[in-house]
């Protein structure tokens, strides 16, 4: 947490730091007086990382035109060269079925590019403002508390030009652009407020071991995920953040929120904000249990 106390406090779970300067750098920031959460739409995309030889590494960073469009930089880990693939992007628990895109994905790298083994797979969240501009440096609602979201995919440029922005900001530099990603401009409110779940089905038979979906329970929804011996457990479906119904991820096992980005693990922890308390458990009634 953030507080407002002779200048700012970070307040963590052991200890707590005192600064007359405060940058939240969290993807989205959910601390201070403006809800960034109902300023920006949560967008994932997919990547996969894959083995390559030297000779087939790139030099550069490439983005096709096409659509969906892809992009291509090389990466590195403990077993050697990478080349990082990047591929369609869709509404943060808006896609029923996320394991179709990585299979799209790893077909189109192969059939144009000289890749082997997929080491590599993941979900990447972006956050996207209604003007396509971030959200850069302090609002006049909490001075010197500075912030940097809404990069809108271009994390790599605009984080730089954030960087650059709030240092400058902090030595009373202000570069001549700052009013382009003031956080206080006026964008449309709630941006992004409405989704609904695409995981709904209608009994447990439907739901297949390491698999979930959402299920009607009397006046409400529950999440029910089953594990690989196919035992079902089950937690609500609503978002602890504004509670929308969640969307289950079919390749990172995750419960996914539709409406300003939230994800949870199968069993209801948190994994990304806005929401910051688990989804609770539910119990199944024994007539659904065989």
């Amino acid at each position: 947490a953030v507080e407002e106390s002779d200048g700012w406090k970070v307040v963590a779970d052991r200890a707590s730091v005192q600064a007359n300067n405060v940058v939240l750098a969290t993807n989205l920031p959910i601390a201070g007086p403006i809800r960034y959460d109902q300023r920006t739409r949560p967008r994932s995309h997919i990547a996969m990382a894959f083995r390559v030889d030297s000779h087939a590494a790139i030099d550069g960073m490439f983005i096709g035109i096409d659509e969906p469009t892809h992009s291509l930089r090389m990466g590195r880990d403990n077993d050697g060269l990478l080349l990082v693939v990047l591929g369609a992007k869709f509404g943060t628990g808006l896609e029923g079925n996320v394991a179709e895109h990585f299979r799209a994905l790893e077909a189109w790298t192969r059939r144009n590019l000289q890749v082997g083994e997929a080491a590599w797979r993941w979900v990447n969240e972006d956050y996207d403002s209604p003007d396509r501009l971030p959200f850069v440096g302090a609002s006049s609602q909490a001075p010197n508390l500075y912030v940097a979201t809404g990069f809108n995919a271009w994390g790599i440029s605009n984080g730089t030009a954030a960087g650059i922005l709030i240092a400058q900001k902090i030595l009373g530099k202000a570069p001549a652009w700052a009013p382009i990603y003031d956080p206080d401009r006026k964008v449309a409110k709630d941006f992004n407020k409405g989704g609904d779940s695409q995981s709904l089905v209608h009994s447990l038979d439907d739901i297949d071991p390491g698999s979930g979906g959402v299920m009607n329970l009397g006046q409400g929804k529950i999440a029910v995920w089953k594990d690989h011996a196919g035992v079902p457990q089950a937690v609500s479906a609503s978002c602890t953040h504004e509670g929308c119904i969640v969307t289950w991820n079919n390749v990172e096992r995750t419960w996914d929120c539709p409406c300003h980005g939230s994800i949870f693990a199968a069993e209801g922890s948190v994994i990304h904000g806005p929401a910051v308390e688990p989804l609770p458990s539910r119990k199944l009634p024994k007539n659904w249990l065989r």
